[in-house]
């Protein structure tokens, strides 16, 4: 496509998206969702939490090189929000492949600088050093999906390394497999509390094209073929689908999105967490043809991103509460979300007193009722009339 249709595709994509949030046309009280499943003490319970999009912009990536020399720096002051879940996600945008610069050659251990060669966040080919996966970890992030349109920045030398870096701290990747690992899972199942849970990543494309088969896209029947067979395994009690699509800035989910995602659901998944266009995009409940009642969450928007504008520095932590009892499968008793905004190099918590303009944009993505304060509990806001 040339320069002009683009230009024109971004210019309607951009007035759709402004007339449909301005005029309020969604009702929020249609985002505040509840589910059926009681929260019942006595049964299995757990709590996930969600963020999205982690691009170390060169900017970000400069302030730590002269501060701390640790990207938790950057996002430190939400700790407390990724640890309130049992069980926490992101989706780390880029490799973290150490000495492999551009060409997908290694330099050897550099050390921990920013050079724009071997690391870089910049020009849209991104690398960051290993060190970010266990500054991830130590904030309580249990797993990253690494499927994105930045796997293969380094090639699919970096993927190995990337891969490799996280093995060796015990942080657990989907979405993407070593070269030399052919037949290697695109997903992971984990114990959380007393159920064990599934996540598959995937993404819409790559970048640079460059050994396809270390990556699992979204709209290959490969997906498909997990999501029924790992779901229905007898020692897995849910199923969470990661994927990484849409357009970039737009706040709406496009028709293929909402088809794929319901077809992720159908195949036996619980919820479908999505990211990459760099803005909130909504949620919604979706119950499947034989009664299920699973979640869509189309766009979890930036978590760390030097992008400007209040819409691409707003993100969330999204919540999801699941349930189980005696040998059914795991169902979600309720969802919250807490926003999350970044000034200057810092991502900071958001709650009732601190930005009517950031609680106001959120919610036309996520309703009202079930946002939760920085310091609050959880489950009041999850299931506030059905806690046993």
């Amino acid at each position: 496509m040339n320069k002009k249709l683009l230009l024109i595709s971004f210019l309607i994509s951009q007035s759709i998206t402004q007339s449909a949030f301005s005029d309020d046309t969604l009702p929020k009280n249609d985002l505040d969702l509840t589910f059926s499943t009681s929260c019942d003490s006595r049964n299995q319970q757990a709590i996930i939490s969600f963020v999205g999009d982690i691009l170390i912009h060169k900017a970000l990536y400069q302030a730590v090189i002269s501060e701390t020399k640790h990207f938790n720096q950057i996002w430190k002051k939400t700790d407390s929000l990724i640890q309130k879940a049992d069980f926490s996600v992101a989706n780390l945008e880029g490799p973290a492949a150490l000495g492999i610069d551009k060409n997908g050659k290694d330099r050897g251990d550099i050390g921990f600088v920013y050079d724009d060669e071997v690391y870089s966040g910049t020009n849209y080919i991104f690398n960051y050093h290993p060190r970010i996966l266990s500054d991830l970890k130590d904030s309580g992030f249990d797993l990253i999906t690494s499927a994105n349109n930045h796997s293969t920045d380094r090639l699919g030398l970096g993927i190995d390394r990337t891969i490799l870096a996280a093995r060796t701290i015990g942080l657990p990747t989907v979405g993407t497999r070593k070269s030399d690992e052919p037949n290697g899972e695109y997903f992971k199942i984990v114990p959380i509390k007393n159920m064990r849970v599934a996540f598959v990543g995937c993404t819409e494309y790559i970048n640079i094209p460059d050994n396809d088969n270390q990556v699992l896209f979204c709209e290959n029947e490969k997906i498909f073929k997990i999501i029924k067979e790992v779901s229905a395994r007898p020692d897995v009690d849910a199923l969470v689908v990661l994927p990484h699509w849409g357009v970039e800035y737009s706040h709406l989910p496009r028709d293929y999105q909402r088809e794929y995602a319901r077809r992720y659901l159908e195949a036996g998944a619980i919820a479908v967490m999505g990211s990459h266009p760099h803005v909130l995009q909504p949620w919604e409940k979706y119950t499947t043809k034989n009664g299920r009642e699973t979640l869509i969450l189309y766009s979890l928007g930036n978590f760390v991103a030097a992008q400007v504008g209040l819409e691409r520095q707003t993100g969330t932590v999204a919540y999801i509460g699941i349930s189980k009892n005696g040998t059914q499968k795991a169902k979600i008793f309720g969802v919250a979300y807490t926003p999350t905004y970044r000034t200057g190099t810092s991502i900071n918590p958001i709650g009732r007193s601190d930005s009517p303009e950031v609680l106001d944009h959120i919610s036309h993505m996520y309703g009202t009722l079930t946002r939760a304060e920085p310091n609050g509990a959880l489950l009041p806001v999850m299931c506030p009339k059905n806690i046993k």
